[in-house]
């Protein structure tokens, strides 16, 4: 998810070479979920992180970074924590 809006989003899957997974937009009203889940930052846009949610709607992992991409055997491996 990001504050940008649904037209970025499809300009971002396009340059990927395609996504095959809905994408969600924090666009409007502005920042709702990065409020919700604390990551939005005082000068009104969110910080970088990844949440993982499980089923039940259980917050199982969460990461802020700073810059960059995060590192997917991280992520996998946490996925794989909640098989």
């Amino acid at each position: 998810m990001s504050a940008d809006s649904v037209f970025s989003h499809k300009a971002f899957a396009e340059k990927m070479g395609g996504i095959n997974y809905p994408m969600l937009s924090d666009f409007y009203p502005h920042g709702a979920m990065s409020t919700t889940y604390g990551c939005l930052r005082p000068e009104g846009y969110p910080k970088r992180a990844v949440f993982i949610i499980d089923k039940q709607g259980v917050v199982r992992f969460r990461k802020e970074f700073d810059k960059g991409i995060p590192d997917n055997k991280e992520l996998l491996a946490e996925l794989d924590k909640i098989k």
